[in-house]
């Protein structure tokens, strides 16, 4: 079965961290890939075809989530939230967004129903294709002094 935009029948995002393809974000609801960060669209197709599990990764952006914070900062409807831990739901391990006050902000918002300021002002998101910013991921994926560095030199 195909899934795909307007006709999914399974949640993306836990799948795409399930097959290795990112870690989950303080969004809640998107997941980060370790180069593209989270600005991807995906599809996937559900099969009962015996195939080889691929494992999630840790390429520390929960980490770098937990110290960033910038997202949540700047959500104009207050939806992403400030917890310094994520939570588990349903087998996944994840930060709770308030997916009513995101939506409401989106249907009422006189520019659009669209936002995105979230993927806009994070760090992790490839702005550009440098060895600067590629720099800057690999030493923010390295703890939580590292982390505030990537915020930093961001900002700037």
């Amino acid at each position: 079965r195909a899934h795909h935009f307007s006709n999914y029948a399974l949640i993306l995002a836990p799948c795409m961290v399930s097959a290795g393809m990112g870690e989950m974000t303080r969004t809640g609801d998107c997941m980060a890939h370790p180069t593209l960060g989270f600005r991807t669209k995906a599809a996937a197709v559900t099969t009962d075809l015996p195939l080889a599990p691929d494992r999630p990764i840790d390429f520390g952006a929960q980490d770098f989530c937990r110290v960033c914070k910038k997202c949540a900062d700047n959500c104009p409807s207050g939806a992403i939230t400030q917890d310094e831990d994520y939570i588990e739901k349903n087998g996944i391990l994840r930060w709770q967004t308030d997916i009513k006050k995101c939506v409401e902000f989106r249907v009422t918002n006189k520019e659009g129903p669209m936002c995105g300021l979230c993927m806009k002002v994070c760090p992790w998101n490839s702005k550009e294709d440098s060895w600067f910013h590629q720099a800057g991921t690999f030493i923010g994926s390295k703890g939580e002094t590292a982390s505030n560095l990537l915020k930093q030199v961001d900002d700037m």
